[in-house]
C-alpha cells in the first residue's frame, strides 16, 4: 500500500534522498561517476528543488510513501510544455522513479494513473514524456499505460549518445490548468 501526496518545501531533502537513490539504481551505468554526481548535484540540490517546488504554477512534485510514510518513489509534472515535433501544449512527465525493490508490487501504474488524473484534471490536452531508447521495460510499461511513441530526441551523457523516445497519449479535460 502506498500513499501518494504533493510534495512541498518541507520535503527537499526527502526529494534529494529518494531522487538520487531511484536514479542511481536506474541510470548509473550510463554515465561516469563524476558525471552522475554533477547530473544529480545539479538536478537535486536544494536551490533546484526548492525553485521548481515553490513555482506551482509550472510544476507539480508528487511524493510515493510506503505505510511508513517513508518514500518510495516520486513523480514530477511540468505544466503545458510544448510536445516535442508537434510543439503542442501538454503537462510533461519529466521524472517517474521508484526503488527497485518496489517493483512488480502496482506503485508505478498507480503513481503513473494518479499523474495522468492530476494532468486531466489541471485541464492538459495530453501528457507527453520522454524514455531511453534502451530502456524497453519502461517503454512497454507506458504503452500499456495508453501512451505511444510520437517521436524521438538525443540524448546523451558524458560517456555516451543514447537517444529517446517520446510517448504521449491524450487526455479528458476535466478542469482548468492551475493558477
Amino acid at each position: 500500500m502506498i500513499t501518494l501526496r504533493e510534495a512541498g518545501n518541507d520535503d527537499i531533502e526527502a526529494l534529494q534522498a529518494i531522487g538520487e537513490a531511484t536514479y542511481r539504481e536506474h541510470f548509473a551505468s550510463i554515465w561516469s561517476a563524476e558525471g552522475l554526481r554533477q547530473f544529480l548535484a545539479q538536478d537535486f540540490s536544494d536551490e533546484a528543488l526548492r525553485n521548481s517546488l515553490e513555482a506551482r504554477d509550472q510544476h507539480l512534485w508528487l511524493l510515493a510513501l510506503d505505510t511508513q510514510q517513508q518514500p518510495l518513489g516520486f513523480a514530477k509534472l511540468n505544466w503545458h510544455r510544448p510536445t516535442p515535433g508537434s510543439g503542442l501544449p501538454g503537462a510533461e512527465l519529466q521524472k517517474i522513479y521508484l526503488l527497485k525493490s518496489q517493483a512488480g508490487k502496482g506503485y508505478g501504474r498507480r503513481l503513473l494513473e494518479h499523474v495522468l488524473q492530476r494532468a486531466s484534471a489541471a485541464g492538459e490536452s495530453c501528457l507527453w514524456l520522454d524514455v531511453l531508447k534502451s530502456n524497453t521495460g519502461a517503454r512497454r510499461f507506458y504503452e500499456s499505460a495508453g501512451l505511444r511513441q510520437i517521436g524521438e530526441v538525443p540524448f546523451s551523457t558524458d560517456m555516451e549518445q543514447i537517444g529517446m523516445w517520446v510517448m504521449a497519449c491524450d487526455l479528458p479535460r476535466t478542469g482548468e490548468r492551475p493558477a
